[in-house]
């Protein structure tokens, strides 16, 4: 009579992980900051080419160098290269992810994965909504030194401003310093001049 051999697994403790999972979405978010994404106003857009990085892994792609060579493919792809620092921070958060997924089994890459991804989500649209309402307390700062009361504001755009505090911040596109521009048209180019922007991100548009 065969004698039964019974294997006890022992459960993969996700908790233990989450420093390891830490280091990478710190990694990520510091090469994020590195490369401006084009759009804020998605995951995709906000994610970049690490989201594109997190979708090889999950195909079955776990091999460093692979990576890092397929990451920089996609920067060649669009035009926008990272600097030394942007590259270094790179590299390290593909060696975490890549010993992250090494020290566990496979039955949780996914869970590991998705905690990752939506944990970097979530830091890069706080970072987001952060820089959106302080450039929106930059532009209101910006009148308030011009004009110094929303009556004489008023008075040269043209249209009733109540409070400076309720002001939207305006995108780029808003602005002209052609001779037909108006006040306001002047004030908000002049504005995003003041900031030394080269490149609307779409961030900046009112939601």
């Amino acid at each position: 009579m065969r004698v039964p051999i019974t294997v006890q697994v022992k459960p993969f403790d996700l908790e233990k992980a989450q420093p390891q999972i830490d280091a990478a979405r710190d990694a990520f978010s510091r090469y994020l900051d590195e490369v401006r994404p084009k759009s804020t106003r998605s995951k995709h857009g906000l994610m970049g080419p690490v989201g594109k990085i997190l979708g090889e892994v999950k195909s079955g792609r776990h091999d460093p160098a692979s990576l890092k060579g397929y990451a920089i493919r996609v920067h060649e792809a669009t035009g926008r290269n990272p600097s030394a620092t942007g590259l270094e921070a790179l590299e390290q958060g593909i060696n975490h992810l890549v010993e992250l997924l090494a020290d566990s089994p496979v039955t949780v890459h996914d869970r590991l994965l998705d905690r990752l991804d939506y944990g970097l989500y979530f830091d890069l649209r706080k970072k987001a909504i952060e820089s959106k309402e302080s450039r929106r307390q930059a532009w209101i700062g910006f009148l308030r030194g011009k004009y110094n009361n929303e009556a004489k504001l008023s008075e040269m755009w043209e249209e009733e401003v109540a409070s400076f505090d309720d002001l939207y911040l305006p995108r780029k596109a808003e602005g002209s310093k052609t001779r037909k521009a108006t006040v306001k048209q002047q004030d908000v180019a002049a504005f995003w001049e003041s900031q030394g922007t080269t490149v609307e991100i779409e961030e900046e548009e009112e939601d």
